[in-house]
């Protein structure tokens, strides 16, 4: 009993020392906290082993209860400052804490009321005194206190339940589905240090992952904000969560996806299919088992499913419109397009009467209203800027037919791209001509709402608008991009099998004007929040392991 007590008491005394750090940030604090608390629990112990007091036992049996935690909480603070440490310091801090957390279990083994009577004689003769309420809620709340501790010890390093709190992994998890998420063979680091368990495995395409989210700052304070509030969140009981944003939401974080790509290769997402191409391949291939995770017909799902989502993205009949424009677009006669933006070109100059007297093309539209929806929406106004603008059928020209020059694209993408930007294209250019021709004849406002030739354009419009605003969902160009490029090792590409509602590393939380085919000068321009990122696999905590409730769908995840 007294050398494991001083064998607790030095390790405890030297990690105490550990964490020393001068007076300026809150880093400070970890040093009296873990002073005056091994002061205190070796005190108490020390007492009574010279004098065998009981009424040190209890006092000591709690502090020891809590020693780890306390030692641990006071790492945390020293790690919490501006500074970032020492790493062989912070080796050195986590193998003292490993000394004394063994050792103070050891000796509160030692204290067992078994063994204890063997050195306090007294002890098992001494009348049990009656506890009150006040006591028994205390000795309640200290049990609760303690569970939420180990629990907190036990998420760290081992396992967390995990409950799925969206639907980005419909049909696979359903919100509100538990699961098992094993974190040792990750290799899961101390709170706030690169000290941890080694990392036991890598991770293979389909692998469903927990991960730290990339798309939040991995800033000290973020982390330190992370532990604290998995720390409320085991006290409160699943009762409070401050991990929020600065705007006060909660975080997204973790996240549960799929590894869908993985070191060494390049990968692309077109019309729901994903491809892949490694160093040495000539080009990209599909990816065929990712069409066993890939959802994207929720509403064609099994009704024993369907009922069990929130959030149904598209109808089956929006869904079959959405295959429709990718059939349209991929299937262009390029010659044919060619030969109709020449046409038209030439049809609106006829109609504008050859006016222009200029060379160069003025400059009528600015980046920002070239968008599908601001461009459309200004289409009267617009062709009336051309007809009455020195050089508006030049600028008509240019736009309609400047892509021509250079139809080569590198991979699908681009060209499925540069096929639907001609699909917007070849309308506008027909409602630019149409309406021309309106207002060539004098037609009144109400002739031109009403014509029938602009209400179908501005359908198909519509359809291709519509298409735009999924597209993102189903489509990705090369990543990474350039050749050469590959996932590094060691990181790895996840999204959710819910494609189109799950916001994952294929995007930002930002919305910016993208060109839909960047080799256009002349592009149409859409909201897009592609910006695929892989992930770091120090960020990846576990592996989705087992689905342990509802009942019904317990089972290991395909």
């Amino acid at each position: 009993m007294f050398a494991t007590l001083a064998v607790c008491a030095a390790s405890a005394a030297l990690y105490t020392a550990s964490c020393f750090v001068p007076p300026g940030d809150v880093s400070f604090w970890g040093f009296p906290l873990a002073f005056l608390y091994t002061a205190a629990a070796f005190f108490q112990g020390f007492r009574l082993l010279s004098k065998k007091d009981r009424g040190s036992l209890g006092v000591f049996r709690k502090l020891m209860e809590y020693l780890p935690f306390a030692l641990l909480f006071s790492f945390v603070l020293r790690r919490s400052g501006a500074g970032d440490g020492s790493f062989l310091l912070d080796l050195a801090s986590v193998i003292l804490w490993l000394g004394a957390s063994v050792s103070s279990v050891l000796l509160l083994r030692g204290v067992s009321d078994k063994r204890v009577n063997r050195w306090i004689p007294d002890m098992a003769a001494a009348p049990s005194s009656k506890r009150g309420l006040a006591a028994q809620g205390l000795e309640w709340i200290d049990a609760l206190v303690q569970a939420a501790c180990l629990v907190l010890l036990i998420n760290l390093f081992l396992f967390q339940l995990y409950a799925i709190p969206s639907e980005s992994m419909v049909p696979e998890f359903m919100i509100g589905d538990r699961v098992v998420v094993i974190k040792t063979p990750s290799g899961p680091k101390f709170p706030l240090s690169e000290v941890g368990i080694p990392r036991m495995r890598s991770y293979s395409r389909g692998d469903i992952v927990i991960f730290s989210n990339p798309h939040y700052n991995d800033t000290k304070a973020a982390r330190v904000r992370s532990f604290a509030s998995q720390l409320v969140y085991m006290l409160t009981f699943t009762a409070v969560n401050i991990n929020v944003d600065e705007f006060g939401e909660i975080k997204a974080d973790p996240l549960v996806k799929r590894v869908t790509a993985v070191p060494g290769e390049k990968i692309m997402l077109v019309d729901g299919i994903l491809y892949r191409r490694r160093a040495g391949d000539s080009r990209f291939t599909e990816v065929a088992e990712d069409a066993r995770w890939a959802t994207w017909n929720l509403a064609g799902l099994p009704m024993s499913q369907k009922a069990l989502v929130q959030r149904v993205v598209l109808t089956e009949e929006q869904f079959r419109e959405l295959e429709s424009v990718e059939s349209i677009r991929a299937n262009l006669d390029l010659e044919s397009v060619k030969r109709e933006c020449r046409n038209l070109a030439t049809r609106f100059a006829n109609l504008k009467g050859n006016r222009d007297t200029v060379s160069r093309v003025p400059d009528l539209l600015s980046r920002a209203n070239r968008e599908i929806v601001a461009l459309y929406q200004s289409n009267g106004e617009f062709t009336r800027t051309l007809l009455t603008t020195n050089g508006g059928a030049l600028w008509f020209s240019s736009f309609m037919t400047d892509w021509i020059a250079d139809t080569g694209r590198d991979n699908l993408f681009d060209e499925r791209s540069r096929n639907i930007n001609l699909l917007l294209k070849l309308d506008f250019g027909r409602l630019v001509v149409r309406n021309a021709e309106l207002i060539s004849g004098n037609a009144t406002a109400e002739e031109f709402a009403a014509d029938r030739e602009r209400i179908t354009l501005l359908a198909d419009a519509d359809r291709y608008r519509v298409y735009m605003l999924e597209h993102d969902q189903r489509n990705m160009g090369e990543f990474p991009e350039g050749e050469g490029n590959y996932i590094p090792a060691d990181n790895y590409f996840m999204m959710g099998d819910n494609r189109f509602n799950s916001l994952d590393m294929r995007h930002s939380l930002t919305v910016h004007l993208e060109e839909i085919d960047r080799e256009d000068p002349w592009s149409f321009l859409y909201r897009s929040n592609l910006d695929p990122q892989y992930v770091p696999v120090d960020r990846i905590l576990g592996t989705a392991t087992f689905r342990f409730w509802p009942l019904s769908r317990a089972g290991i995840p395909e």
